[in-house]
């Protein structure tokens, strides 16, 4: 299995992992032809999709959680949200269910390293991000060997991180070009909007209204909405905070497309102390890959592969599998293990992702 940008699909790749759509099944595992569907993805916002093929045969991309239970949390969520937006209601059940499903696979999974990506349709980014954010968050509590009653405050409360954004008028929450001053103040809105709505759901702890609330706060107080730092910041906040921009970062966004893995590993990584609570970005980034399965990259001898497996010792130097030479002509693939070739580097990772479409400030993660 491999991650291509739909420009890229030919006749003899088939779909590895569904594609949805509004929650309706859009491309099934296992189709063939795929090609003749990019006009239809591209119309429906999704760049990306995961496929399989010759040269990817094999190749597994470890996930913390069944691509069932993703699915299924995503369609819970926003069949949740739209009631919502309805009924100022929220049905609170499916969502705990959800979230001890997850719970369960997370604490019962084996300790890999973190190769996928979700793929959605734009206008289902906040649904597929709450699901992912929560997914990460878990991650790292569990390295703190959180109670099952802790896992289930953090997974609610990063679950619905977001249910502000239900509140923000569309045409401004998903503008391509730049925000204006005004509208950037708007938009950070949905952090109060989000805590107001919550505070109507009296069957829910106070901290999971705190998760939506302050996930955008920074140690260092440059976050928003209250500016607070350090010590004002509770575990949980500083676990959502990480785990929502590492998301924001490598999903396909309106305004820009996705980063590489390792750019946003580097991101953390540089404004851990600073921005990010140190000690929990190296549990977070323990447990990720930072050039992931199934991504395509570019060695410094000039040849093209596909990362086929980590060496877990040294996530800088994976397995790859070489399907291209140094003039960029096919050949017949075969495995390179960089642990026992020093002398090659990977220079460019992840070659299907797109350059911005124009500059992001961290604060719009």
């Amino acid at each position: 299995m491999r991650l291509v940008s739909i420009e890229m699909l030919k006749p003899e790749m088939r779909i590895a992992r569904a594609v949805y759509n509004q929650g309706a099944l859009v491309l099934p595992a296992g189709r063939s032809g795929v090609d003749k569907y990019i006009t239809n993805l591209r119309n429906m916002g999704v760049d990306y999709v995961y496929v399989e093929d010759d040269k990817s045969a094999g190749i597994e991309i470890p996930d913390a959680i069944a691509e069932r239970t993703r699915t299924s949390c995503k369609q819970i969520l926003q069949n949740t949200m739209q009631q919502f937006s309805i009924s100022d209601k929220l049905e609170t059940k499916g969502l705990e269910d959800c979230v001890n499903t997850v719970i369960s696979e997370i604490l019962n999974s084996p300790d890999i390293q973190v190769s996928l990506n979700d793929i959605a349709s734009n206008d289902e980014y906040t649904y597929t991000h709450s699901v992912s954010t929560m997914v990460y968050a878990l991650m790292i509590a569990r390295k703190l060997n959180y109670s099952e009653q802790k896992l289930v405050v953090l997974g609610m409360g990063t679950l619905l991180h977001d249910i502000g954004k239900m509140l923000i008028d569309k045409e401004v929450m998903f503008k391509e070009g730049k925000l204006t001053k005004q509208e950037y103040e708007y938009v950070k809105m949905h952090t109060l909007y989000g805590y107001q709505a919550l505070r109507r759901i009296t069957v829910l702890p106070e901290q999971v209204r705190q998760i939506a609330y302050l996930h955008h706060e920074r140690l260092d107080g440059s976050g928003y909405p209250q500016g607070l730092s350090g010590p004002d910041l509770n575990e949980m906040i500083r676990i959502v905070s990480i785990a929502d921009v590492y998301d924001a970062l490598t999903t396909d966004r309106c305004y820009r497309k996705r980063w590489p893995a390792n750019k946003a590993m580097d991101y953390l990584l540089e404004r851990s102390e600073k921005e990010f609570d140190p000690v929990l970005v190296g549990l977070f980034t323990q447990q990720l890959a930072v050039y992931p399965n199934g991504s395509m990259v570019r060695l410094s001898n000039q040849c093209i592969g596909i990362v086929a497996r980590q060496n877990r010792s040294m996530p800088l130097r994976p397995v790859i599998r070489i399907i291209m030479d140094s003039n960029g002509t096919e050949i017949e693939p075969y495995e390179l293990d960089m642990m026992e070739t020093l002398s090659v580097t990977i220079i460019e990772s992840e070659l299907e992702i797109i350059k911005t479409k124009r500059p992001v400030s961290p604060d719009e993660l």
